[in-house]
Formats: C-alpha cells, structure tokens, sequence
C-alpha cells in the first residue's frame, strides 16, 4: 500500500466539519497540518483530528505536506490556490473553484505551468448513487436520454447572520446555484458531457440580503436539455431524475434510488450504499496524488462548471437571454 499523502487544511469551520469527519475514514490522506483564524475552529479540529497547528497560512505552506486541502469561501479561493501554487503544493480545493472564469483560468493556467495537481471537489459525481447511474447511462440501459432534472434547497439563508458571506452578491454570486445547483451540473456534465448554453432566471424572493434566494436554470450538456432548481428558502430537499426511452431514475436525499424500466409494473430499488461521495472525493485526490490514477474533476473540466454558473448569472441579468458556454469562455 502507497504511503498516505501529508496534507495540510484552512477552512475548518461549516463544511470544513465534513471534510474532516471523511478525513477520520481516510486511507489515503493524513491530515498533518492546519491553520485558520478561528480559534474555536482550530480548538474543535484538534480535539477530533489532531494536526499540528500553523500560525500562519505561510507557514502551513512551509511544513512538508504534499498538498492543501482549500475548503474556505469562494471568493478567497484564488488568492490561497496561487500561494499554495507558488509554493509547490498541489490543492484540492471546494466546489466551485472560482467565482469567475477569469478567475479560473488564472488559477489553471498557474498549476498547469507549475506541472502541479490542481483537483476540484465536486463530491456529487463521486457518490455511489451518482456512479450507478453513470454505469447505467454508460451500458445503455436509458436508451435514448431525453431530459435531466435536479431540485436542490434548504432554508439555511433565512438564519444567515447579518454579515454572512453568502448574503453578499459580490463574495456569492447567485448564491443558491453556485453553493447548491453547481453540484447538479457538475453531475450533469459527468453524465451528459460539457455543457453548450444556458438560460436561467434568479429571484429575490424574501429580501433577506441583496443576493438572489431563488434560481431555476435549463441548460444544455452534451446532447441533453437539463434543468436546475436551487432554491435557499425551502425546506431542505435533494431530487434528481434521468428520463431516458427504455428507463427512469430517481433519487432522492430521504428516500434513495428508484429505477423504471420499459415493460416492468413495479420500481426497482438499487442497493447502493456509501457516502454523499465526500469520502470517495479525498480518496481519489489521494490516488491521484499517488500516481494511481487520475483525479476525474481536474480544474480544466471544474472550470466548465463554474462558466455554466457565469453563463446563468449573465442570462439571469438579460431577462432569461440564451447564453453560451463558449461566449463566457472568450
């Protein structure tokens, strides 16, 4: 067995939980070092993982880890990727990798010149329930695809503090699709290939902050039209379906994973058991980072969901205007 690869952690708090949880499970990650502000954050950290505790991010990035784990919020996630590049450290850094393509491509073209691993956790197309569906599309067992749905929400934004970083369009842009939709386009574009436009209207439904609370978005990946539903002032919930001439899938958070196929009276009921994929994500970095495998979300293909998010945003802004990938790729 390959040794497991030093990383080291900033972004303790929130997600950062989770991360750390899957971190316990880990074969092939050992969390060796972290740093934040936050003391409580670093407190929490140690009492559940303990690392050695940086005083700064420069020094966390002085220790002898392989790799740093970014899990902070968007809009700083290009000022760490290009310390951490500088450096000489590989990242595998949270969904979505930017809040721009410009940004984006930045942060590509850094690591690609650097020849240094830059990996975009995108936790959904690592789940096992999405990786039997993929299997499923790939043997053909949908026949011909004629639509993709997701519905994704959870009411989390009507108890942001006042100074919550998601409250603010500038940090957040679209809040409820680039922290929760992106994970379904990000699953579409695994299942269905890069997407090729996008229409999307945003809405402002309780004026809790300036940002949107409401986004519903058709888009279209590879060959098939797909619609996104994000919404953060609904009860959490978590659907979606692929609809093809010889079978149905859905799945849902609660419920699981249910498949139709032509001619049968009764829904099948895959066993599929694992994570939400967090776990299978830190264990892929590590195989990629081991030289096992390649890690299947590199920031080129992280960078297309981020430009579906852009393409939304821009459509959203110009009444619902059909908004090509390839435009805000220029």
């Amino acid at each position: 067995m390959a040794d497991k690869v030093k990383v080291g952690m900033i972004g303790l708090r929130g997600w950062g939980n989770i991360v750390r949880n899957a971190l316990k499970e880990s074969e092939a990650l050992e969390l060796a070092a972290i740093w934040s502000r936050d003391r409580e954050s670093i407190e929490r950290s140690q009492r559940e993982l303990p690392s050695k505790v940086c005083e700064s991010y420069e020094a966390l990035l002085a220790e002898p880890i392989d790799a740093v784990l970014i899990i902070n919020p968007n809009f700083v996630h290009l000022e760490y990727a290009l310390q951490a590049c500088d450096a000489g450290k590989a990242i595998l850094i949270e969904k979505p990798m930017t809040n721009t393509v410009a940004e984006g491509k930045r942060m590509v073209a850094a690591f690609k010149e650097k020849g240094l691993l830059l990996a975009v956790k995108h936790p959904h197309r690592f789940s096992p329930v999405i990786k039997h569906i993929r299997a499923m599309l790939e043997t053909g067992e949908f026949g011909d695809v004629l639509s993709f749905e997701s519905y994704t929400s959870h009411e989390s934004s009507k108890h942001f503090a006042p100074d919550r970083w998601k409250r603010d369009p500038e940090k957040c842009p679209a809040a409820p699709l680039t922290q929760l939709g992106v994970h379904y386009m990000d699953t579409a574009q695994s299942f269905f290939g890069d997407p090729v436009w996008v229409q999307s209207h945003h809405r402002n439904v309780l004026k809790l902050s300036d940002n949107v609370d409401c986004t519903v978005t058709t888009a279209q990946f590879g060959d098939v039209v797909c619609t996104f539903h994000a919404h953060y002032v609904v009860p959490g919930y978590q659907r979606l379906a692929v609809y093809g001439t010889k079978a149905l899938a859905v799945s849902e958070r609660e419920s699981g994973l249910v498949v139709k196929r032509e001619g049968a009276s009764e829904l099948e009921k895959p066993e599929v058991t694992g994570s939400n994929g967090v776990l299978e994500s830190l264990e892929a970095f590590g195989r990629a980072m081991q030289g096992i495998e390649p890690f299947e979300c590199p920031g080129e293909v992280g960078l297309l969901a981020v430009a579906a998010c852009e393409a939304a945003i821009r459509s959203a802004a110009e009444g619902g205007r059909t908004v090509t990938i390839a435009e805000v790729l220029q």
